[in-house]
């Protein structure tokens, strides 16, 4: 049963919009699929059919997208691979080689790996700054530490994943 209203979950959604297409541009670089994508989220959300009892809703819906992003990559590569034909300057958003796919791949997997190997405390801070976009002060409010101790945080979860891609 959706306990929000719909004009709840479109307030919302507004709210996050200009951070999901900033993100999701940045993950298929091309800002007209992002856009999209940002759409395919809410319709994904909107049909959810708990959507009511969803605890975080800005980390689902970033999840939604960073999972429809990936659909999206993956889709791209087996097309790319399927035409084998060089990318022309005339389509709208140039797509990257398969190779180059691959390893972004990867160098994303490794780098989800690590932070989801940091301390709990670490990785919550080192997400709501960077995926999240939250300034320090923010973070401290929300997560009721001090800002000093978030900068701790950030700088150690830093400092692991530089060392880890060294």
């Amino acid at each position: 049963m959706n306990l929000l209203p719909e004009h709840g979950l479109s307030a919302l959604f507004l709210l996050h919009q200009k951070d999901l297409v900033q993100f999701l541009t940045y993950k298929v670089r091309c800002a007209e699929t992002a856009a999209d994508l940002t759409q395919e989220t809410y319709l994904r959300i909107v049909h959810h059919p708990d959507v009511g009892n969803i605890d975080n809703m800005r980390a689902y819906l970033f999840r939604i997208a960073n999972n429809l992003a990936l659909d999206y990559l993956r889709s791209q590569t087996r097309h790319t691979q399927r035409d084998a034909g060089p990318v022309t300057d005339d389509m709208l958003c140039q797509k990257p080689e398969p190779d180059a796919l691959l390893s972004d791949h990867q160098q994303l997997a490794f780098l989800e790996q690590i932070i989801y190997g940091l301390p709990p405390k670490c990785r919550a801070v080192f997400l709501m700054s960077r995926v999240e976009g939250k300034s320090y002060t923010e973070i401290s409010n929300e997560l009721g530490i001090s800002p000093r101790t978030v900068e701790s945080h950030m700088r150690k979860a830093l400092d692991q994943i530089r060392k880890q891609f060294e």
